[in-house]
């Protein structure tokens, strides 16, 4: 081939083209999102509606039936499901892969709005794309600020009592630890002031959504964020029936009076020589004076108000769900990525980072020159958050769950494999090629084609995650075959006696068709599967491109690099003309190698301390062994026997040890996961009363057996759906432990340990396929 040609007689340009792959190779590898896995996008969208106070049956038939009757004829939808709740209800939409979100939410939105009617107190229907499954790439506490040292130290000057008690918390050193403060409440009251806070998180719900909420979606990278727990502010009137009835008032009365009232009006405009003005009869109530001024009606020439029958103030809502962090009440506030974005750059430095001067305190200058160096990001924005309106309020965030910790570790083993199959593939070629030079041509094939799949990653918008970097520490061993079979050859040809340059040319030309044909069966094998539509398509996309890429390069490396480094690294003797034959050999092998028979038969360096001997043994033995098979009589019946044999070995073998399948293999996060499903009508406080228990018995067993480990307890009830997805009469409690191998020890752990007798179901979710 003349491209092998210009190959060899061009070493510069080659090189050149290496490098300028490999540089951008490596650009393309630390400008692509990093991710734990692929993205897997299903065209789902979420209709939800909250009509609060109403049965399922209710909100099924008033609404759930009406907008099934629009819906079911939106353009393109392939399937949809409807779950009602009491006082809620949501419909899925699913539309095929491919399906463009922002048209089929427009088309969604169209076919709602032809919906005849809600009820009164139902509200406006929310259309979702986010799916609330997608597991948060990070969660965080708002807890009360705890006490400073100074502040436990001037509580036992008035309290000495509390030295003994407090003595173990005041010797650890940083913050001080609420929950173990928390627990010497019931024994030291004194100790709940500090334990409350300034502001208690728990009816901060309207304010996190206000300020945190809002401040995690403006970070770009970030999809959603949520807040979870809390209780909501409401205006209530709390009507007396006894004064009512007194009065001869009737509820109905009272709520037409309010609503009569609480409206403003328009009542045109008025021209007034050049002028013109808009008139409006301003009603609305601003105030609780004004709702309780309200006249009702009039009884003999008296009239009677509102704050006659009623008391009038602002409120909490019954709470619906209930977050606790090592049995303290606080909300939990998640983020969810958005599809594309690079996990590492949306999450930002680590913590410790942001200490830029390492005095263990991070100031707001420090996350400023951070925030600039890094952009915006969540740690920078959390830390912003902590030092500015949250500590006004008494609070702070804490972050108890982070994604990039697992996706350091997950893609640093498979790094690591990469490094390691690489190593290995050289040692192996080193030993049985016994030439440094040999394995210097073979070894370059494996940088070039992994950093240059980067390339064609980044050139097919894919990203950095477990899935692509598995492909290309499964491709590390196959970039090598063509390398080695080309280098064999033209070292073939160099022992015939051929100079370098024509070795290199003819070997190359002799094998690069059947190289050619082997890496095209790999790549009929791969290519298919980036074309799958699909789950199963998107989430093996990344490995199919980033074998076929690898394999496809290792083809070019192959007829191009190595016949260009062979022509230059396999020397000649001195007065060798090119093109005669001469004595060849490779400059770092001794003068003489020894004969191919002392080789086989020997024990040393040369074979591979008896390793050849043993190959040739077992060559010789199956080649003799063959030709008596051939030679003997009825050998086409023997040989079908023999083939039919290993076949049906072969299937029973693959039958007996197939292994259990499932969708994903599980991981291990450090993280527990446990959902208790108690019998239906449990009220929310008689659910809090058993999260609370079970809270108890998992943080006595942490601190006794680890007093220093990280945990996370998350306790929540939800009535009503997030984005589609409701948690009705369920428990869940998740546990963090440093230690991957012992944080297993808390799945023994039994609901009856906490209330022996209840018939409460419990399952344990470890690992990668938790839900939180």
């Amino acid at each position: 081939m003349n491209f092998i040609a210009f190959a060899i007689e061009n070493p510069v340009k080659v090189t050149v083209a290496v490098f300028l792959l490999v540089l951008f190779g490596g650009i393309a590898y630390l400008s692509t999102p990093v991710q734990l896995t692929p993205d897997v996008i299903e065209p789902e969208i979420t209709v939800s509606t909250l009509w609060p106070g109403a049965s399922a049956q209710e909100v099924e038939r008033e609404i759930i039936e009406e907008q099934e009757e629009q819906l079911k004829s939106v353009e393109g939808l392939e399937e949809f499901t409807s779950e009602s709740a009491d006082s809620s209800g949501s419909i899925t939409l699913r539309f095929p892969v491919g399906t463009s979100l922002s048209d089929a939410r427009a088309r969604t939105s169209e076919k709602l709005n032809q919906v005849p009617e809600y009820p009164d107190d139902a509200s406006e229907p929310v259309i979702s794309t986010v799916n609330a499954n997608t597991s948060a790439i990070a969660w965080f506490i708002l807890k009360p600020l705890p006490p400073t040292h100074e502040d436990l130290r001037n509580l036992i000057g008035l309290h000495p009592e509390l030295a003994a008690p407090l003595a173990p918390t005041l010797d650890r050193p940083g913050r001080i630890d609420l929950a173990r403060i928390n627990d010497l409440v019931d024994d030291h009251p004194v100790l709940e002031t500090f334990v409350l806070g300034r502001n208690n998180p728990a009816l901060m719900k309207k304010f996190a959504e206000d300020f945190i909420e809002a401040e995690f979606e403006r970070i770009p990278g970030i999809a959603n964020a949520n807040v979870f727990g809390g209780r909501d502010q409401e205006f209530r009137i709390v009507v007396n029936p006894t004064r009512l009835a007194a009065l001869g008032v009737t509820v109905d009365a009272l709520r037409a009076v309010l609503l009569g009232q609480n409206q403003n009006t328009s009542a045109g405009d008025i021209q007034e020589g050049k002028q013109r003005n808009v008139v409006r009869t301003l009603g609305q109530f601003q105030s609780a004076v004004q709702v309780e001024e309200a006249i009702i009606t009039h009884r003999d020439g008296s009239p009677i108000r509102v704050r006659d029958v009623a008391t009038v103030g602002i409120s909490y809502k019954k709470p619906s769900g209930v977050v606790r962090q090592q049995g303290l009440s606080a909300l939990a506030v998640n983020a969810q990525q958005s599809p594309g974005t690079n996990l590492k750059a949306v999450m930002g430095p680590a913590r410790q980072e942001l200490d830029l001067d390492g005095d263990g305190t991070i100031t707001s200058l420090e996350v400023a020159e951070c925030e600039r160096l890094h952009g915006r990001c969540l740690r920078t924005v959390v830390e912003n958050l902590n030092q500015g309106v949250l500590k006004q309020k008494g609070v702070y965030l804490e972050q108890v769950y982070d994604e990039t910790l697992y996706l350091d570790s997950a893609t640093e083993l498979v790094r690591s494999n990469v490094y390691i199959g690489g190593t290995l593939a050289v040692l192996v070629l080193l030993l049985f090629l016994r030439s440094l030079r040999s394995v210097l041509i073979v070894g370059v094939a494996i940088p070039i084609s992994v950093i240059g799949t980067c390339l064609f990653v980044k050139a097919f918008d894919r990203s950095i995650n477990v899935i692509s970097l598995a492909g290309m520490a499964f491709a590390v061993g196959m970039v090598v075959d063509n390398a080695i079979v080309v280098l064999e050859n033209i070292y073939r040809h160099h022992q015939m006696g051929k100079a370098p340059k024509l070795a290199a040319r003819e070997g190359t030309q002799e094998v690069w068709g059947a190289v050619l044909a082997s890496t095209l069966t790999t790549l009929a094998v791969f290519v298919p599967v980036i074309f799958v539509q699909g789950q199963a398509g998107q989430l093996f996309r990344d490995i199919a491109i980033a074998i076929s890429c690898a394999v496809a390069l290792s083809l070019l490396v192959s007829i191009t690099v190595i016949p260009t480094a062979a022509a230059r690294l396999l020397s000649r003797r001195r007065g060798d003309d090119e093109g005669h034959a001469a004595n060849l050999s490779v400059s770092n092998d001794p003068p003489s190698l020894p004969s191919q028979t002392d080789i086989e038969q020997g024990f040393g360096i040369h074979g591979l301390f008896g390793l050849m001997r043993l190959g040739s043994w077992l060559n010789h033995g199956f080649a003799d062994g063959m030709k008596r098979l051939l030679s003997m009589r009825g050998s086409s019946v023997i040989r079908l026997a023999i083939v039919f044999a290993f076949v049906a070995g072969s299937l029973g073998l693959s039958q007996k040890l197939l292994p259990d399948t499932e969708y994903l293999p599980g991981g291990n996060r450090n993280l527990i996961i446990a959902l208790l499903l108690p019998p239906p009508g449990y009220n929310v406080d008689q659910m809090i009363s058993l999260g609370a228990n079970i809270e108890k018995q998992l943080a006595r067993s942490g601190r006794r057996q680890r007093p220093a480990n990280p945990e996370f307890l998350f306790c929540c009830k939800r009535t009503q759906p997030v984005h589609g997805s409701s948690f009705n009469r369920r428990i869940a409690v998740g546990r963090a432990d440093s230690d991957p191998v012992k944080g297993g020890r808390f799945t023994t752990w039994r609901y009856s340990d906490c209330q022996p007798g209840q018939p409460v179901r419990q399952r344990f979710k470890r690992g990668a396929h938790n839900r939180h």
